[in-house]
C-alpha cells in the first residue's frame, strides 16, 4: 500500500503540486501588494493630519487676541525691583524710587538655659495692629486675635515653641541659641506696619504682667504696655514714590499702584530714581509669527516625502500623484500667498516679511516684520484676529480663517478622514477578496492532490502489472530448447 504521494510512481508530487500552487497563488500575493499599498497610503495620510494638526496649533495661537496685547516693563536699575505686566498695562516712562522695604515685626524673649527649661502654662493671646504715634494700638479689623492654650505638661521652651506653630496664628515661632542661652523667636508672617505683634498673657500664677511664668512671653509696645520680649525687627510698610507720588503699601509685591504693572520690591534705595519703561511686548509676537513659520515648512517638508517622484531612481513615494495630496497643498499655498481682506493695513503674508522660496517652504524676514509692528499706521492684531464690526458683525482675521481651512481637512467628516475612510473601505475589500481565494485555493490543492495520489497509484499498478508480466515472460521456455 502506498504510504505517501509518489512512493508508488517515483514522481515528486509535493513538489510538483507545491509548483502548481504557486502558480495558483499569484492572485493572493497580488492582493497581499494591493493591501500593503492601501495600509501605507493610510498611515501616510494619518501622518499628514497629524502634521496638520500641529500646524493649527500654531495658527490658532496667532488668532488669540490676547497674544497682541501683551506688553512687558523694564526697570533701568533691576535691583531695585523686579517688574512683570499684564494686558491692561499702557506704554509709557516712569520715574520711580524706593524709599523702604516692607518688613514683617519680629521680637526675642530672654535666655533660657536648654529647650527643654519649663515657662511656665496658661494662655497666649496673639493680636495684630498698629502702633500709634500717640502711644496706642489699633487693632488690625481684617485679622482675628487668636488665643493659645499652654499645658502645664507642656510648657517648656520647645512645647511652647511647637504650640505657637501648630496654632496657625499668622506668626512662626523659632528657638535660636545667640550663644548666652535660647530665645523664643516670634515672627508675623505678614509685613507692614498694620501687622505688628501683641501678646497679652494669662498665666496661671496668677501674675499675668510680671517678668515669671509664662508672662516672660509678654508684649505690648504701647504706652504703659507690658513688653518682656524685645522687638529685633520692626513692622514697617514698603514706601516707593511713582511720578512724585508716595505710594505705601504692606507688602513688597504691589501690583495696585500703576495699572497692569506688578513690582517686587528688592532693594531701597532713598533719593535714587530710575526709570520705569513700559511698552508693547513684540517678542511674543515675533516668536508666535516663527513658530507659525516653521510649523508649515514641517508641513510643507512631510507633503514633500509623502509626495514627491524619484526621476533619479524612478522611484515614486507613498502619495505620488494623489488627487488628495494636491489638493490640500494647492488650498494651503492660495492661503498663504493671495492676498487678503487689507485688515490693519496689511494685504497680505508678505508684507509681514512672510513669502514662499522656490522650494515651497516659507521664508521670515525678521527685520521687515520688526519693522510693521513698529509702525503705528499697521495693525497687526487687525490683520490675524477677528475683528468686531458694527455691534452685529464681525471681520474674521487671517488666521481664523486659515483655521477654519485646516478644519475642513482635519475634522471626522474632513477631507482627510473622506479619504482615510475610502481607503479603510478598499482594504476591507481586500481582505473579502483574500478569503474567498484562500478558501478557493485550499480546495484547488486537495483536487490536485486527489489527482495525483490516484495517478500514482495507477502507475503504481501498472508497474506491477509490468513486472508480472516481465517475470512471465522470463519464465517462458525458449524456442528451440
Amino acid at each position: 500500500m502506498i504510504s505517501a504521494p509518489g512512493i508508488g510512481s517515483g514522481l515528486d508530487v509535493s513538489g510538483i503540486i507545491s509548483k502548481l500552487m504557486e502558480i495558483e497563488q499569484q492572485p493572493l500575493t497580488q492582493l497581499k501588494t494591493k493591501e500593503a499599498k492601501q495600509q501605507a497610503q493610510l498611515s501616510a495620510f494619518g501622518s499628514l493630519k497629524s502634521v496638520l494638526s500641529t500646524f493649527q496649533d500654531s495658527v490658532k495661537a496667532l488668532a488669540k487676541p490676547a497674544l497682541f496685547n501683551g506688553y512687558k516693563a523694564t526697570l533701568a536699575d533691576t535691583t531695585a525691583a523686579t517688574v512683570s505686566t499684564s494686558s491692561s498695562a499702557a506704554a509709557g516712562t516712569h520715574d520711580i524710587e524706593v524709599q523702604s522695604l516692607a518688613q514683617a515685626q519680629k521680637i526675642k524673649s530672654e535666655t533660657f538655659a536648654t529647650t527643654d527649661t519649663v515657662i511656665g502654662s496658661g494662655t497666649l493671646t496673639i493680636e495684630f495692629g498698629t502702633y500709634n504715634g500717640d502711644g496706642t494700638f489699633t487693632a488690625n479689623a481684617e485679622k482675628a486675635a487668636k488665643t493659645i492654650t499652654i499645658d502645664p505638661a507642656k510648657s517648656t521652651l520647645a512645647d511652647i515653641r511647637s504650640a505657637i506653630n501648630e496654632a496657625n496664628a499668622g506668626v512662626t515661632a523659632s528657638i535660636v541659641n545667640d550663644g548666652s542661652g535660647n530665645r523664643l523667636v516670634i515672627s508675623s508672617k505678614d509685613s507692614g506696619l498694620a501687622n505688628a505683634l501683641k501678646i497679652s498673657v494669662d498665666d496661671t500664677d496668677g501674675n499675668h504682667t510680671d517678668n515669671a511664668g509664662l508672662s516672660k512671653l509678654a508684649f505690648d509696645a504701647s504706652t504703659g504696655g507690658i513688653s518682656n520680649m524685645t522687638e529685633t525687627v520692626a513692622a514697617r510698610n514698603a514706601v516707593m514714590v511713582i511720578d512724585g507720588i508716595t505710594v505705601t503699601k504692606s507688602s513688597n509685591t504691589i501690583s495696585d499702584a500703576l495699572e497692569g504693572v506688578t513690582f517686587n520690591l528688592l532693594k531701597a534705595n532713598p533719593g535714587t530714581t530710575t526709570t520705569l519703561t513700559v511698552e508693547k511686548d513684540k517678542s511674543s509676537v515675533e516668536a508666535a509669527v516663527n513658530a507659525f513659520v516653521k510649523a508649515y515648512n514641517d508641513l510643507e517638508k512631510t507633503i514633500g516625502n509623502l509626495s514627491r517622484y524619484d526621476a533619479a531612481n524612478k522611484q515614486a513615494s507613498v502619495l505620488t500623484g494623489d488627487s488628495t495630496m494636491r489638493m490640500i497643498q494647492n488650498r494651503m499655498r492660495a492661503m498663504l500667498g493671495g492676498n487678503q481682506s487689507a485688515a490693519g493695513g496689511i494685504n497680505s503674508l508678505s508684507e509681514l516679511g512672510i513669502s514662499f522660496q522656490k522650494d515651497g517652504t516659507l521664508a521670515l524676514d525678521n527685520n521687515k516684520l520688526s519693522a510693521v509692528l513698529a509702525d503705528p499706521d499697521k495693525n497687526i492684531a487687525a490683520f490675524f484676529t477677528t475683528q468686531e464690526g458694527d455691534g452685529t458683525t464681525s471681520v474674521e482675521g487671517f488666521a481664523s480663517r486659515l483655521s477654519e481651512l485646516i478644519d475642513g481637512m482635519t475634522r471626522s467628516d474632513g477631507l482627510i478622514s473622506s479619504r482615510m475612510d475610502g481607503i479603510n473601505s478598499t482594504i476591507k475589500g481586500i481582505g473579502k477578496q483574500r478569503e474567498a481565494l484562500e478558501f478557493r485555493l485550499e480546495s484547488v490543492e486537495k483536487r490536485l492532490r486527489a489527482q495525483f495520489t490516484a495517478l500514482d497509484t495507477m502507475i503504481a499498478s501498472m508497474n506491477q502489472t509490468s513486472n508480472y508480466l516481465q517475470q512471465q515472460l522470463a519464465n517462458l521456455p525458449k524456442i528451440g530448447e
